[in-house]
């Protein structure tokens, strides 16, 4: 029996999307296909407090060798941590620590605004990419033993931040342990969390997988936070990773947004249910047969189709929707990490973009949907036509 880690009810798993690989392993050669890792996903859901598990057999470590997410190939991505580093500029924190940073997308503007910054990240070879261009990052995970490094080496922090790792962590509660002990008495904790009730509501079930085992409503944060003596001060709706959550949380108790925070939990109570849950993946199931049964009409009429963008979510879209190379023939990348490799479990070739192949294509499924503009306008040829995948709508 599997217990939800915040309020310790016994999880139910509701639905299952069936046999899936790890959603960040890109097999570069058939033995890599062949030894590649697969098992069902089982989606179980606590809905005593909002939360969403998926376990997997494997270790926790093994996610973050050779890691193929880089974030600042993201236009709009980068764009957002800007806002973001800005924001975070006219509060005057003296020293940001920013927890899983990846490659760095938001410690580079951060130095820009003169902040004194630090990043830590797990993976060696997004980590290096950080340093090379002088943005100081630390390797390894966020725990004990690295809070006492950082405190050491650097000071304590008054503004920490975790946006978009929240729901990788092998242990959420151990997280806040860490972040109190790195945090001075009147900083601030801000996380972004890609947000339960958004996925369940745009029945966005593709951004399920793996590597994020964890599935987050405001209500299961706030009582997370609050084991540890941490105060949901605020929290807001932001437009990245097709919708997540940005919740600030502080040690003392001076919440002066109570009523907004109040309105989001009363609306997570009668939407984040079991009942509500299944009845949007069935909508979801029903998406992918017309998405399969959309794209072979296509191809009958002659038209040649391709793929953009081969994010962690194209594995679970593909894999569920029974999508391969024969469907789709490649997918392109803006990733260099993830070009000349295949997609995971479906093996859908992926590319770089250049025109030659662009001209060939009539339609474009695109699975980065949500960097639709910058897509466009680097293709820049009017007579294609771009589609969302779930559901299957013309973009």
């Amino acid at each position: 029996m599997i217990k939800c880690i915040i309020c310790r009810s016994s999880l139910g798993a509701i639905f299952s999307l069936g046999i899936q690989p790890l959603a960040n392993k890109y097999p570069s050669s058939q033995e890599e296909k062949l030894h590649e890792f697969k098992e069902e996903m089982n989606v179980y859901f606590c809905e005593s407090c909002g939360y969403v598990n998926i376990p997997c057999s494997v270790n926790r470590n093994i996610f973050f060798e050779d890691y193929y997410y880089l974030s600042s190939v993201n236009n709009e991505l980068s764009q957002h941590f800007n806002n973001f580093a800005e924001y975070i500029s006219k509060k005057k924190y003296n020293f940001v620590v920013d927890i899983g940073s990846n490659d760095g997308i938001l410690l580079r503007p951060l130095k820009t605004f003169g902040v004194k910054c630090l990043g830590i990240d797990p993976s060696e070879n997004v980590s290096k990419i950080a340093n090379d261009q002088g943005l100081t990052t630390l390797v390894g995970f966020f725990d004990e033993n690295m809070v006492n490094k950082v405190v050491s080496e650097f000071g304590y922090a008054d503004l920490i931040t975790a946006s978009s790792v929240f729901t990788h962590l092998e242990d959420p509660l151990s997280f806040f342990a860490n972040v109190k002990n790195l945090l001075h008495p009147n900083g601030k904790l801000i996380i972004e969390v890609e947000y339960l009730e958004k996925i369940i509501s745009d029945f966005s079930f593709e951004r399920f997988y793996f590597d994020r085992p964890h599935y987050y409503s405001l209500r299961s944060l706030v009582k997370m936070g609050a084991s540890y003596g941490f105060y949901v001060e605020d929290a807001d709706l932001v437009n990245v990773h097709g919708g997540s959550l940005r919740v600030t949380y502080s040690i003392n108790n001076s919440n002066n947004n109570k009523l907004k925070i109040t309105k989001i939990l009363d609306y997570e109570a009668k939407v984040l249910t079991v009942v509500e849950l299944n009845s949007k993946f069935n909508q979801f199931d029903l998406a992918c047969v017309e998405m399969l049964e959309t794209i072979n009409k296509f191809k009958n009429k002659g038209l040649k189709v391709a793929g953009y963008g081969c994010p962690a979510r194209f594995s679970t879209i593909t894999n569920y929707a029974k999508i391969n190379s024969c469907v789709i023939p490649f997918v392109i990348d803006d990733s260099p990490l993830k070009q000349k490799r295949f997609s995971p479990g479906s093996h859908v070739p992926i590319v770089s973009y250049s025109s030659s192949i662009n001209v060939s294509i009539d339609i474009y499924i695109v699975f980065a949907y949500e960097y639709i503009s910058s897509i466009k306008k680097k293709i820049g040829i009017s007579s294609c036509k771009y589609y969302k995948p779930v559901p299957f709508t013309e973009i």
